[in-house]
């Protein structure tokens, strides 16, 4: 069987590199987008100069329809480096390429190398993400803390390390922040699909003579 050629580095690094330009270009360029962008916009600079981070407000009312997490994290961007597109999609796009690297180490641990290299330049070039870092929506930290998450609960499922059982549930966490409970209802889909189909192979290559459960794999 012929084995798979590697990805060269410098291949990878050239499209991440062209890819990340035209983030960053779209980042710079696009003005903010109606609807849902401009209302999370104006109110974490609502946020930033009223100072309330435990109370969402639009327009002086409370918002309750979304987390506090997406407007957390601008309006501390805003207060940083100042009100503008940019800053308002920054924070975002740090969590996409947390997201990106994430698929790349968690390709990687299942995988190899080369697959984990070639699922994020897929992820990284898809259109979805471009949406995701120039029309900033709750979805685009969701996916992208939710990667994190998945591959630190990976990791503890075949290792048991207590470092990642804990950044696993940051990333869980964090997503539940940005989204409410569909971030922790992703990640108990996904954990235990995993967990049902690891059980189920081990059950298949070497089933116990007594346990009746081989019959049903």
């Amino acid at each position: 069987m012929s084995q798979k050629a590697a990805l060269p580095q410098k291949v990878f690094w050239l499209f991440f590199v062209l890819l990340t330009l035209v983030h960053i270009a779209g980042l710079i360029n696009i003005d903010i987008m109606d609807v849902d962008a401009a209302q999370y916009a104006s109110m974490s600079r609502e946020m930033m100069e009223n100072g309330e981070f435990l109370e969402v407000q639009h327009r002086g009312a409370d918002y309750l329809d979304q987390p506090p997490l997406l407007f957390w994290v601008t309006s501390i961007s805003f207060s940083m480096f100042g009100v503008s597109n940019f800053t308002f999609r920054l924070a975002s796009f740090l969590f996409l390429l947390l997201g990106v690297f994430s698929t790349f180490k968690l390709g990687a641990f299942y995988y190899d190398k080369r697959t984990g290299l070639l699922a994020a330049l897929v992820l990284y070039s898809c259109q979805a993400y471009f949406l995701f870092s120039h029309d900033v929506r709750t979805d685009t930290i969701l996916a992208n803390v939710l990667v994190f998450g998945l591959w630190q609960l990976a990791i503890f499922l075949r290792h048991r390390t207590l470092l990642s059982v804990i950044l696993g549930a940051v990333g869980v966490g964090l997503a539940m922040l940005e989204k409410g409970p569909i971030g922790l209802m992703v990640a108990i889909w996904a954990v235990g699909a995993q967990i049902v189909y690891t059980r189920a192979c081990l059950l298949y290559t070497s089933p116990s003579p007594r346990d009746p459960l081989r019959y049903l794999v």
